[in-house]
């Protein structure tokens, strides 16, 4: 109530001398402020906090769209048999000409857009509310279950790359002209992306430091070149070296889901590190650039 006086009080402090312009104030600031003032407490501490603490939120919808409905209905209905002139009237008539009253279709909307404002504002209220109630235990752990679950994911990612560059890896070590060369090149190459992805301890953690993410896209672009031989893959890399740092092998894999999805026979690949950002473009032939902005993370 303490709100809805502070938002009334400029119109009423205005509107005092006129008798028509207080009741207009009162009514629809006031009244109707109490009115809505009421929604947003039965949604917000009666009906919205059960069914989204179960996580039930296509019930939370349908119990918050039939409250905004009844609560349209009872505008409207305070309106018609109360106060027609301040609530339905749709303009001042002029003088001499009859009163033009909205009706029941005409104001729906109107105490839709008012009352759907407020359910959203309740339930991001209900939603803050159970955020604060959380342990921090709870939350501590859940963001723990998150860190995790993207490492592994980052890791399922990566294992499948790398089995699939080791069965392509196979044919080369049969082929005796290529053994000594690509062959050897593509296992120390494979080894170091291997060592990087189980055992590095910065893959731990959320984001690992520019240069060494850097430094093994380099490999996996260079053992990508050895083992398939198109497209042929060009690497640039301009800017200045930054001490950001960026999601771990994230390079790879926007690279690679460019890389499997074109026929192109050749792809042009630059990292450009810019101020905020890690630029990733891959241009395959003549189809259209593909371009990854990485913020950086200090």
């Amino acid at each position: 109530m303490v709100l809805i006086g502070l938002y009334a009080f400029p119109g009423i402090r205005v509107n005092w001398p006129s008798a028509f312009g207080l009741k207009w104030v009162l009514v629809k600031d006031v009244l109707y402020g109490f009115i809505n003032f009421q929604l947003f407490y039965l949604l917000a501490f009666g009906w919205l906090p059960v069914p989204v603490e179960k996580k039930q939120y296509a019930k939370a919808a349908l119990g918050m769209v039939l409250l905004v409905l009844g609560f349209a209905v009872i505008k409207y209905a305070v309106g018609y048999f109360f106060f027609p002139d301040q609530v339905l009237m749709g303009m001042v008539p002029l003088i001499g000409q009859p009163k033009v009253y909205l009706s029941f279709a005409a104001y729906l909307p109107l105490a839709l857009k008012t009352g759907m404002g407020v359910a959203l504002l309740a339930y991001g209220y209900c939603l803050f509310l159970q955020w604060r109630n959380t342990d921090p235990a709870d939350r501590q752990l859940a963001s723990m279950v998150a860190q995790t679950h993207a490492r592994y994911e980052r890791m399922q990612h990566g294992s499948r790359q790398l089995l699939h560059h080791l069965q392509l890896l196979t044919p080369i070590l049969e082929n005796e002209q290529q053994r000594e060369t690509e062959g050897t090149k593509a296992i120390l190459l494979l080894s170091d992306l291997l060592r990087y992805m189980l055992y590095d301890k910065a893959l731990e953690n959320e984001y690992v430091g520019i240069k060494k993410e850097v430094v093994h896209f380099e490999k996996y672009v260079q053992l990508r070149g050895l083992l398939i031989a198109t497209p042929q893959l060009h690497l640039r890399i301009a800017g200045e070296e930054n001490s950001g740092m960026i999601p771990p092998l994230r390079l790879q894999q926007l690279t690679e889901e460019v890389l499997q999805s074109t026929t192109e026979p050749e792809v042009s690949i630059t990292l450009s590190m810019e101020k905020d950002a890690l630029m990733l473009s891959l241009q395959a032939g003549t189809a259209p650039c593909v371009s990854h902005k990485i913020k950086w993370h200090e």
